[in-house]
């Protein structure tokens, strides 16, 4: 009987044990899970989406930018498509990426006279604050919705806002909707450990005095 019983309650307290690993093990994945998705969502930032004379699109991560800039000129947020130069190539040829970029936003409807291209090169986004604001400036504009990607907004803003601090003209920064970055899903793929460190390096040089 008594054999019986210390059996018994081995079993219980086995089954208690586990039960607790269980359960510190479910908390401690909800736990990691809450902090990666906070990571990703704390660089990803969108304005409030008014309608602007312009549409910026940023270099790097072409497609998904380009898309969402199509989505709101044929939406009627925008009526002018600006692209920022970075005089890369496609290639081993001599074709300009913006010169590429500029054919398929016409290929997709958008008139060749409602395409910019920023004058200054560019090679970071504090560059392409500064050839923006240049272009702006220039043409008149009062207002640009900048384009990037979701990853990249944060940074975006706080440099974009920094060039035009003392600027009438109004910005906006809008992450492009169809990016494969997602704040649920980032961790999922090296892709997104890439980016998201990379970015959180660069976030970090930035406040620190450092030209991305």
């Amino acid at each position: 009987m008594e054999n019986s019983k210390s059996r018994g309650n081995g079993c219980v307290r086995i089954f208690f044990s586990l039960a607790g690993c269980l359960t510190g093990l479910i908390i401690f994945v909800s736990t990691l899970y809450i902090g990666l998705r906070a990571a990703a969502a704390y660089l990803i930032v969108a304005d409030e989406l008014v309608p602007v004379k312009a549409i910026v699109v940023l270099s790097g991560g072409t497609e998904p930018r380009m898309r969402e800039a199509l989505r709101l000129y044929e939406e009627g947020y925008g009526s002018i498509i600006i692209l920022t130069e970075t005089g890369g190539t496609l290639g081993d040829s001599d074709q300009l990426y913006s010169f590429d970029i500029r054919i398929q936003l016409m290929s997709n409807g958008v008139p060749s006279g409602n395409i910019i291209i920023t004058e200054m090169q560019v090679s970071s986004t504090i560059d392409e604050a500064h050839a923006v604001r240049e272009t702006l400036t220039n043409q008149q504009f009062p207002s640009a919705i900048i384009v990037t990607d979701p990853y990249h907004t944060r940074r975006t803003r706080m440099v974009f806002r920094e060039a035009f601090a003392d600027s009438p003209i109004e910005i906006y920064i809008r992450p492009a909707g169809s990016s494969w970055y997602n704040s649920r899903t980032w961790f999922l793929s090296a892709q997104g450990w890439q980016f998201t460190t990379l970015e959180y390096i660069k976030l970090i040089g930035y406040q620190l005095g450092f030209n991305d």
